[in-house]
């Protein structure tokens, strides 16, 4: 629960910080250039790419 909500505060950090442009009236965000799904989809890539995820195990015989 602590990560999932760690992870959303960076997104909409991200999203207001970067992607984000200041107008009159508040800040345009635009939200179908960063969605949450595609940041997700970045970080478990990286993650793959770190640890490379081993889909099958090979036990000794004996």
């Amino acid at each position: 629960m602590g990560i999932s909500f760690l992870l959303v505060n960076i997104w909409i950090y991200i999203l207001w910080s970067k992607i984000s442009k200041p107008r009159r009236g508040g800040r345009l965000v635009y939200h179908h250039l960063f969605n949450l799904k595609q940041m997700l989809v970045f970080l478990s890539n990286r993650v793959n790419q770190i640890y490379q995820l081993k889909e099958i195990v090979y036990l000794p015989d004996g």
